[in-house]
């Protein structure tokens, strides 16, 4: 099959290690500009965890040609936007901006690569700003259930703390050591640009040399310690103040852009993300055992983990929910996907891929999350859809037997009924003043599906949410 047509990609280069991606598109005047760092959570060294989400938050609290406040002030006066996010992998900050003053956006991000002030009054209070995001996201019924799944699957590679890191951690952490984690990892060697939009590739390259150009490099990323295979099935049941049982299992699997990734979406949708899927169909329709049942695969730039996550009715017996899900499992290593399923999850699919390059900040997300996460970056994107149309019942059964493996898996239980806390002394001094809640967090509770839940628990701490953030979904999930 014909590959996948991708738009025009202008790439810079610089000596300095840096790179960016140019697309120049109308008619709308309207540029997005994504500055992505290859650092995220799993750079973290031990006492440090949760030093890439907050630096994150500190990148907006001024550089030396940037005083506070002026890079939300700038961005509001034009008209723009601006957003970050903080994931296991990486860290991106990107600008919406009209065609005729988007630059502007360059020179913030010149600017705080390597200028940020990370002045320690504002490191203080930012830091209560962090601890209370923290704390929203424990009340959270799914995000101590993914955690605790996600730390049973990697207990070597650092993929085992969240990215919001340990409140321990977060507690103890000093305003030097997030300048010396700053200056390790924050350079132009570790990051890169994509622009696309109204712009003029030519005055973009050159202005991008000219700020970019004379930075100096950070250090080298290191290789992460190695995840040992599993040697068993790990169990774990977690007591919660919530009134319904959840379930979680996760399977490791493999990195994204391979090949098997390809083939774990199309099993995922098959096994439990519409209402035509097995679990949905089992667990929900026929034996009422479930108010919603869904399958996550979350593939990175390490080995990556799929997930089911089950909500049960009130009354349901977790032994039988548990039990009805190894058989769907097994019926679908030994049925695969039928030819009708496999072209609805195609369309699906291919409909879903498609519809992220409709606007320029969803364009560039997508050009981003293939250039970092795939080793063929970009380009990647072009063998996305022909792979999808190549997968045949047969490889998908291979893969299905593969990984859903349950001798590899991990399998958690959220119950209610969490023990009471050992009675504590009463406080002698006064309380201190409520903190306020994180800058513009709009986060709020999602009970359409365990999915959709999981993933906003998972990416607690992974975005500075200030107005209407873009979801930083993998280009060509569906």
């Amino acid at each position: 099959m014909e590959p996948t047509m991708l738009p025009p990609v202008e790439v810079v280069e610089l000596e300095n290690g840096f790179r960016a991606l140019l697309v120049e598109r109308g008619p709308l005047p309207v540029v997005a500009s994504l500055l992505w760092y290859r650092v995220g959570a799993r750079d973290e060294r031990t006492g440090e965890t949760g030093v890439s989400h907050f630096l994150e938050h500190m990148m907006f609290k001024g550089t030396t040609r940037f005083p506070k406040g002026q890079i939300d002030l700038l961005t509001s006066k034009m008209g723009g936007s601006n957003n970050a996010f903080t994931d296991n992998d990486s860290t991106a900050y990107y600008f919406a901006m009209a065609a005729d003053r988007w630059e502007t956006a360059l020179e913030i991000e010149a600017s705080r690569m390597r200028e940020c002030l990370l002045d320690p009054h504002e490191f203080a209070a930012e830091k209560n700003v962090v601890l209370e995001e923290l704390a929203m996201g424990e009340d959270d019924p799914w995000r101590p259930l993914y955690q605790a799944t996600e730390s049973l699957m990697f207990q070597v590679h650092p993929y085992h703390h969240p990215v919001i890191g340990y409140r321990q951690d977060l507690e103890r952490l000093s305003a030097q050591q997030m300048r010396d984690y700053y200056q390790r990892h924050y350079g132009p060697n570790r990051a890169f640009l994509v622009v696309v939009g109204a712009i003029d590739r030519a005055r973009a390259a050159a202005r991008i040399r000219e700020l970019f150009g004379p930075l100096p490099k950070a250090e080298p990323r290191g290789e992460p310690l190695a995840e040992p295979a599993p040697s068993g099935e790990r169990r774990a049941e977690l007591r919660t103040p919530h009134s319904v049982v959840r379930l979680c299992i996760g399977f490791p699997t493999c990195r994204m852009g391979e090949r098997d990734d390809y083939a774990l979406d199309v099993l995922s949708h098959h096994l439990g993300n519409s209402k035509n899927s097995r679990l949905y169909r089992r667990l929900v329709l026929r034996d009422e055992l479930v108010t919603d049942v869904s399958v996550l695969n979350e593939t990175r730039q390490e080995p990556g983990s799929l997930f089911v996550l089950c909500e049960l009715r009130d009354g349901a017996e977790p032994a039988r929910v548990e039990r009805a899900v190894r058989e769907e499992i097994a019926a679908l290593i030994d049925e695969g996907v039928g030819k009708k399923d496999l072209e609805r999850i195609r369309t699906q699919i291919r409909a879903s891929f498609l519809f992220q390059d409709e606007a320029v900040l969803d364009l560039a997300m997508k050009l981003a999350r293939f250039e970092a996460g795939t080793p063929g970056g970009y380009r990647t994107l072009e063998t996305v859809l022909p792979t999808y149309d190549s997968l045949t019942g047969k490889e998908l059964r291979a893969v299905a037997a593969k990984y859903f493996d349950f001798h590899r898996a991990a399998v958690v239980w959220a119950l209610p009924g969490r023990p009471e806390p050992a009675a504590k002394p009463p406080r002698v001094a006064k309380a201190a003043p409520a903190r306020p809640p994180a800058r513009g967090h709009q986060t709020k509770p999602d009970t359409k599906a365990p999915a959709k839940a999981a993933e906003r628990a998972k990416r607690q701490g992974k975005h500075r949410a200030k107005g209407r953030a873009s979801s930083p979904a993998k280009g060509k999930r569906a």
